[in-house]
């Protein structure tokens, strides 16, 4: 009895983590001076700059149901404050700002705008 306990509680444990993963958001997107923004919940991203590719993070949603638009995190930063747009910009990403945000990571350089 005792085994079978163990291998079910083992076996729980397992399933549970293989289960978790994340929803991808279909996000907005909007105009904010003459640039495409993109919404998510209450807050709105505008392009800031752009990045390599491979400094996107997980992604966490795509834009205006285009499973091909997607959005990631920038790396570790608060999806709250930075996500990068996959489509290709310039031969990279785009790194999206919310518009709210003024604390900038060191070697960020603005490069469109102003725009918030």
């Amino acid at each position: 009895m005792r085994k079978r306990c163990w291998v079910v509680c083992v076996l729980l444990v397992l399933l549970g983590g293989c289960g978790a993963h994340r929803t991808l958001v279909d996000m907005q997107s909007t105009v904010v001076g003459d640039l495409r923004a993109v919404v998510w919940e209450e807050r709105v991203y505008v392009p800031f700059c752009v990045v390599p590719l491979s400094e996107k993070g997980e992604q966490v949603g795509f834009v205006d149901g285009d499973p091909e638009d997607r959005i990631s995190a920038y790396g570790d930063a608060p999806v709250e404050e930075w996500l990068v747009s996959w489509l290709a910009h310039d031969g990279g990403a785009l790194l999206l700002k919310e518009q709210n945000v003024v604390d900038i990571p060191e070697g960020l350089v603005q490069e469109y705008g102003p725009v918030g």
